[in-house]
């Protein structure tokens, strides 16, 4: 009939030829990928199809067939689609390819109806039957399956960790992999681990994460998660999930995102203010414990304030009033003298001498102490005058503003974190300026008094530094209990009662839970760590340490006297505020943080270091101040949050090579710069060789809307040849703290209420229920928006390497030369027709 011609062509044959021709070159009966299709062109496409109806009746009278048959088709199956969606087109919402989820669903099916009339019309046109073929998907199914290929996970020794250390390592955490993985019924193949990263944030990131992983809890999909690591907030959904699951709880007693809560979340809920007292006694309890620590701290520092007075009596007392300026001329004078003959030994050629800058440095340093001496001493006499006078003044004054920064972490003073923040900056910059002055003040107070309260002021303040604990005397332990009853006490009968790491998850039904912090190691002797300032320290089951340290059991390390436990690893995680914060770290406000206690930071006792104390003390409270003897090399080492060196909780799954990760960013990133992920990105590739392809545009708020196009990003982990494993892809789930407009009016109605949201201040760590409910339904939404049909297909995954395949299909874009593909297409249709 194709060969007839087209005046022999009866009206409804040439009205079907011509409209066919347009229904079958448009996406209306083609998929409409995610990673090149746009839903709004794809709706306009649409609503074309009724022009090119009404042209080709009106051009072909008498083609009743036609008409009747594409009538019924449009307005029984186009029209509710085009109507449906024509407001959402006009607001925009189909240009986000989350809002435009739904009418993807929609669109496929009408395809189906579609095709089936496409082949009707080519009936009715040519009096044969002929089906159109699909247009190939995007990614092929070789590319797919090299995606997928079986990949054995582990630790690889490095320059740092010795083999025989890594196959302890490795081989502890397979046991608890395969001990869980044969409960749940999942192949002890060693391969294709699975990881699920909570990154940093304080308890924003904790209740976002939270409603994800609600999600995957009420999806069956937990079980297949073998790694869970953590930082800071995410660390506390992650103890909550080791303490719950851990201890033979079934994964629904952490689901049910969209309610009503279980028992385990209510008590969440109810908690989410964990650093809120119920009522004034309880404030007032809080705070007094933060600075009597604050005091006790004191206690060391004014020992050596007594004691530099009580010699310079002595010394006076004996040999008089030394002759500062005499000795600070004398000093400069041979200062120069020095610098002179370093610019001759440079001049003359010499390069391997280094006694001379080492003579240089010695008698400068000399000379600034001896101008100090200088300073104070001539100072003595105009703070009789002034100071001294004010010495009260000046005491309670400092006093309250040395309390201020610290109490307004603890207690909700001002309730606006914009405000705290402002606050507590000038607080800082005030305590910066008063305390020298109160130091002097004391200095000058002690030089005018006898010998005899001297020396006992002296010796009662040294006794008392001598029993100093810096980590209890710190808000740390204020942090921890109250964190530790939040998240990992089951019950009114657990608090208090801490959980060790090393009997953690007896019942193997948890994932193994990795607690990342950061070692502070400001005078390391390694360049790259100075720069870092830092290095990955992880708490786990049964290993703890980090690459420049060392990894020991766990059962080994010393915490306090005592074996590191769930709660204060989590608490260590999250030390987001510290004198020392690895790459965050302020070395100019280092001494201010520590005098201030204002440090979440926590020491650690290295098991195959010697040491002559057994708890940090004065000296470690010094060595903060001063980040001297802070080095790996050290008995003692400072840990702070993991987010101080990576915030995403990804790097020791990638260290330990898992096929699938899960990352779950809650971090603050109100200019969407993605710092946490792309410090991530950065560290993967100097420090393991892995590289990993992030797009990140359509996570980027347009400046118009300020919303995102999605809240995710799919990519591709290429992981290099290491000690015998060849280099192999893995498959990154990366989920965004964002908004695309697509959410609950709960949500919406919050965002309008706080135009921060859902970026707002970590400094906010008291939230109530609205807003505790509107980041964990941010959480749940878009975790569930990741198990559409147009992303995963109507059968709904039953592992995490099934629903990673769904979304590969959809969302991963090829790789492959185009033309290689369609050469396989074309092979694959030839042995087709061949059979």
């Amino acid at each position: 009939m194709g060969n007839v011609d087209a005046c022999k062509r009866t009206p409804d044959q040439n009205a079907a030829h011509d409209f066919l021709a347009e229904l079958r070159t448009r996406i209306s009966v083609q998929p409409l990928p995610y990673q090149a299709g746009i839903e709004a062109s794809a709706l306009e496409s649409l609503w074309q199809l009724f022009a090119y109806a009404r042209e080709a009746i009106q051009k072909y009278p008498g083609c009743s067939s036609f008409a009747h048959d594409v009538a019924d088709m449009l307005n029984v199956n186009v029209r509710p689609v085009t109507a449906k969606w024509h407001r959402a087109h006009a607001e925009g919402r189909l240009n986000s390819r989350d809002g435009a989820d739904e009418f993807r669903q929609d669109l496929a099916e009408l395809r189906k109806v579609l095709r089936k009339f496409a082949e009707h019309l080519h009936y009715l046109a040519y009096s044969s039957e002929l089906a159109d073929q699909p247009t190939p998907p995007v990614m092929s199914e070789h590319e797919l399956d090299r995606c997928f290929d079986p990949m054995p996970f582990g630790i690889a020794a490095d320059r740092f960790v010795p083999a025989s250390k890594t196959a302890a390592i490795n081989a502890d955490e397979r046991g608890e992999v395969d001990r869980r993985r044969e409960r749940f019924g999942i192949d002890r193949d060693g391969q294709d681990a699975v990881g699920l990263a909570l990154s940093g944030g304080g308890i924003r990131s904790a209740t976002f994460c939270l409603g994800g992983v609600q999600v995957l809890a009420q999806r069956d999909l937990l079980k297949g998660v073998d790694f869970l690591s953590t930082v800071s907030g995410g660390g506390y959904t992650g103890s909550f999930l080791s303490s719950r699951l851990g201890n033979g709880e079934a994964s629904s007693a952490v689901a049910n995102p969209a309610g009503p809560d279980p028992d385990a979340v209510r008590y969440l809920r109810q908690n989410a203010k964990y650093l809120s007292a119920s009522d004034l006694k309880k404030r007032w309890a809080m705070a007094v414990s933060v600075l009597a620590g604050m005091l006790l701290n004191w206690c060391g520092l004014l020992a050596l304030i007594a004691g530099a007075a009580l010699a310079a009596q002595i010394f006076v007392h004996y040999f008089g009033r030394p002759p500062w300026q005499s000795l600070v001329i004398g000093s400069a004078a041979a200062t120069g003298i020095a610098l002179c003959f370093y610019g001759w030994r440079l001049s003359s050629g010499s390069r391997d001498e280094i006694w001379p800058p080492r003579l240089l440095g010695g008698l400068a340093a000399l000379t600034s102490a001896l101008v100090a001496c200088w300073l104070i001493h001539v100072g003595y006499d105009l703070a009789t005058r002034t100071l001294l006078p004010h010495w009260k003044s000046i005491t309670v004054g400092g006093s309250i503003i040395a309390a201020a920064p610290t109490v307004l972490r603890i207690v909700p003073v001002l309730r606006r974190p914009t405000v705290r923040r402002i606050a507590l900056r000038a607080l800082l910059v005030l305590a910066g300026i008063v305390l020298p002055l109160m130091a002097l003040t004391a200095f000058y107070i002690m030089l005018g008094l006898a010998w005899q309260p001297l020396l006992a002021i002296a010796i009662v303040a040294s006794l008392t530094a001598a029993t100093l604990n810096i980590n209890l005397t710190g808000p740390h332990r204020l942090y921890r209990d109250h964190l530790g009853k939040t998240f990992v006490d089951r019950s009114e009968l657990d608090q208090g009662k801490p959980i060790p790491l090393k009997d953690l998850n007896p019942e193997g039904l948890a994932p193994y839970h990795l607690i990342n912090t950061t070692v502070n190691l400001p005078s390391s002797t390694s360049a790259t760590l100075r720069d870092r300032k830092g290095d990955f320290f992880l708490f786990s089951k049964h290993w703890c340490g980090a690459p420049a340290i060392g990894y020991m059991r766990t059962g080994d390390w010393r915490m306090n006297r005592h074996e590191p436990d769930l709660a204060t690893a989590m608490a260590v995680s999250g030390a987001a505020f510290s004198s020392h914060m690895g790459l965050a770290s302020m070395p100019t406000l280092s001494a201010l943080l520590a005098f201030l206690n204002v440090r979440l930071g926590f020491w650690i006792r290295n098991p195959e270091q010697r040491s002559y104390f057994e708890t940090p003390g004065l000296n470690h409270l010094l060595r903060e101040m001063t980040g001297v003897g802070m080095s790996e090399k050290e008995p003692w080492l400072n840990l702070s949050d993991g987010g101080h060196i990576e915030n995403m909780a990804v790097y020791e799954l990638l260290r330990r090579r898992c096929k699938f990760i899960i990352s779950i960013d809650g971090e603050a990133d109100p200019k969407c710069s993605f710092h946490g992920h792309l410090t991530l990105v950065r560290h993967a590739q100097i420090d393991l060789g892995i590289r990993i392809d992030s797009t990140l545009e359509d996570l980027r708020p347009s400046p118009a809307s300020k919303f995102s196009k999605t809240h995710y990003m799919f990519c591709r982990i290429r992981y290099p040849d290491e000690a015998g494993k060849p280099g192999t892809l893995g498959l990154l789930l990366y989920i965004k703290l964002s908004v695309t407009g697509n959410e609950a009016e709960l949500i919406k109605r919050y965002h309008l209420l706080h135009p921060d949201f859902p970026h707002q201040s970590t400094l906010d760590q008291f939230f109530d229920e609205e807003q505790f409910e509107a980041y964990r339904q941010l959480g749940a939404h878009v975790m569930e928006s990741l198990f559409s049909k147009p992303l995963v297909g109507d059968t709904q995954p039953a592992t995490v390497r099934g629903w990673f395949r769904g979304l590969a299909c959809s969302l991963l874009q090829p790789v492959e030369p185009t033309s290689k593909r369609t050469g396989e297409q074309l092979s694959e249709t030839s042995a087709s027709d061949a059979r």
